[in-house]
C-alpha cells in the first residue's frame, strides 16, 4: 500500500541506521592511531616520492641547460620543454579511464622503470659522445607520458595507505618534502651539473625513480579495492567524466584556471635561464639557486594568504 512502510522493510532500515551510527562510533580519532612515521607503507610511499621529486627537480634545471649548450638554441630548449608537456593533452583521458582498468601499484613500478632507463640512457650517451637532440627530444617526451600514467595512478594511493582521519597529516607531510625537495633540487642539480660532471644530475635523477620503484615493491597494501568485471567502453567513460566535468562549476572553473596558467607562464622558466646564462653571465648553481628563490617565494606568498583567509574566516565567526 502506497505511503506505508512494511515491518521488514522497516527493520531493516533499522538495521542500516544502527550500523551506520555503530561504524561513525567506532571511528578512531587520529590521536588514537600509531604516528605516520610508524606506518610502514606511508613511510614507503613518502620516502621514495621525496627522493623521486628530488631528482625530477635536479634533472629539470639540468635538461635546458645542456641542450643550450649542445645547441645554442632557446628554440630546441623551448620545443623539448613543449614535448614535455604533451603528453598532458594527449593522454590524460584515456589514461584516466585506462588507470582503472589496471593494477595501480604495477603501473606505478613500471612507469619508475621506465623513466630510469630512459634517463640512464643520457649519461651512457654523453660518455660514449654520441647523445644528440633527437635523443633528448625522445627522452623528454617519454618522461612526460610515463609521468601521466604514474601521476594518476598515484590518486589513489594515499587514501589506501593512510587512515581516512590521518589524510590531512599525511597530506601536509608529503606537500612539506616535495616543497624542500623541490627547494633543493634545482640548485643542487646546478651544482653538480657545473663543478662534478654532466653526467651526474642524470645518473642521479634515474637512481631515484629505481629508488622509488624499489619502494613501491615493498608495499604490502593494495592500490585499489576489488573490482567486479563489467563490460567497459573507453569512449564512453572519458564522455562521462568530461560531462561530470563540465556539470561542476568550481572544478570547471578551476581547470580552465590551471590549464591557463600553465599555458602563459609554461615558457617562463625558460627564458630566465636564457637570460640568466646568455645576457648575466651566470653560472648552472647560480640559476638553480635562483629557481629555489623564487620557488621559495612562490611558497612564501600561498602561506601568507593562507593565514589571511584564515584570519578573516575567523573573525567573522566562521571558524570554530
Amino acid at each position: 500500500m502506497a505511503g506505508t512502510v512494511e515491518p521488514d522493510d522497516q527493520a531493516k532500515n533499522e538495521e542500516a541506521e544502527a550500523q551506520q551510527r555503530y561504524s561513525i562510533a567506532e571511528q578512531p580519532d587520529a590521536k588514537e592511531l600509531p604516528p605516520l612515521w610508524r606506518n610502514r607503507d606511508y613511510m614507503l610511499l613518502w620516502s621514495g616520492q621525496v627522493i623521486s621529486v628530488l631528482g625530477g627537480g635536479i634533472s629539470s634545471i639540468v635538461f635546458p641547460l645542456l641542450i643550450l649548450a649542445m645547441t645554442g638554441s632557446p628554440a630546441a630548449a623551448g620545443f623539448a620543454a613543449a614535448l614535455g608537456s604533451l603528453p598532458y593533452l594527449l593522454f590524460s583521458l584515456p589514461v584516466g579511464a585506462l588507470i582503472d582498468r589496471w593494477d595501480r601499484k604495477k603501473v606505478m613500478i613500471l612507469c619508475d622503470l621506465g623513466r630510469a632507463i630512459s634517463l640512464a640512457s643520457v649519461p651512457v650517451a654523453l660518455y660514449f659522445d654520441v647523445l644528440t637532440i633527437w635523443q633528448l627530444y625522445i627522452n623528454v617526451f617519454i618522461e612526460g607520458t610515463l609521468y601521466v600514467f604514474f601521476n594518476i595512478a598515484e590518486v589513489a594511493a594515499l587514501t589506501r595507505v593512510v587512515h581516512k582521519t590521518q589524510l590531512p597529516q599525511a597530506s601536509a607531510q608529503n606537500e612539506a618534502g616535495f616543497i624542500a625537495a623541490g627547494l633543493v633540487g634545482a640548485p643542487l642539480g646546478g651544482y653538480m651539473y657545473q663543478s662534478i660532471s654532466r653526467l651526474f644530475p642524470f645518473i642521479f635523477d634515474s637512481i631515484s625513480y629505481l629508488f622509488s620503484a624499489i619502494s613501491l615493491m615493498f608495499i604490502r597494501t593494495t592500490f585499489q579495492e576489488e573490482r567486479v568485471k563489467a563490460e567497459r567502453h573507453l569512449g564512453r567513460e572519458i564522455k562521462e567524466g568530461l560531462s561530470w566535468l563540465w556539470h561542476q562549476p568550481l572544478i570547471r572553473f578551476m581547470a580552465f584556471l590551471t590549464g591557463g596558467n600553465n599555458f602563459v607562464f609554461s615558457g617562463s622558466g625558460l627564458i630566465l635561464i636564457v637570460l640568466a646564462q646568455q645576457v648575466m653571465g651566470a653560472s648552472p648553481t647560480e640559476i638553480g639557486t635562483m629557481f629555489s628563490i623564487g620557488e621559495a617565494g612562490r611558497h612564501y606568498r600561498c602561506v601568507r594568504r593562507l593565514a589571511q583567509a584564515f584570519d578573516e574566516w575567523r573573525a567573522a565567526g566562521t571558524l570554530c
